[in-house]
């Protein structure tokens, strides 16, 4: 499931059923309105985003180690409903977002994250190890 930053109210989902559904989430009904899908044909999907500088281009990947892209600019229907969304530009509000948060490296943030998981497994190795070889073998004597 994803959310587009850059159109108000447009809604991803993805399904094993193979399908990126879109949902228009500004309507007057409390629950979101179908507005489209599509069969990507790269197997069971479990992930889909929005391309983060185009609000027309959506991604999705699963079980057929491939990824898809859907470029919803051209689909009519889409279009009629969430293209007086967007306000302008979308590298113009890729460029604000950036700088109204810090520029972080993302990679480096995970990689920090991967390296103290790393740590705090190994430990936990370590420690189970050690527990383990404290325990002596109990010798069965016969009467």
């Amino acid at each position: 499931i994803s959310y587009n930053a850059h159109v108000p109210g447009m809604l991803l989902t993805c399904s094993i059923d193979k399908t990126v559904a879109l949902w228009d989430t500004l309507n007057p009904s409390p629950k979101p309105t179908p507005c489209g899908s599509k069969d990507m044909n790269v197997g069971r999907l479990h992930s889909v985003s929005c391309y983060p500088s185009s609000p027309w281009l959506l991604a999705c990947g699963g079980s057929g180690n491939e990824i898809a892209i859907w470029d919803v600019e051209g689909e009519d229907s889409i279009q009629n409903r969430f293209g007086g969304r967007t306000s302008g530009d979308a590298n113009v509000a890729t460029s604000n977002i950036e700088k109204e948060e810090p520029d972080v490296d993302f990679e480096a943030v995970m990689a920090a994250e991967d390296d103290q998981a790393t740590s705090k497994a190994l430990e936990g190795m370590n420690k189970s190890k050690k527990k383990k070889g404290k325990k002596g073998k109990k010798v069965h004597k016969r009467k």
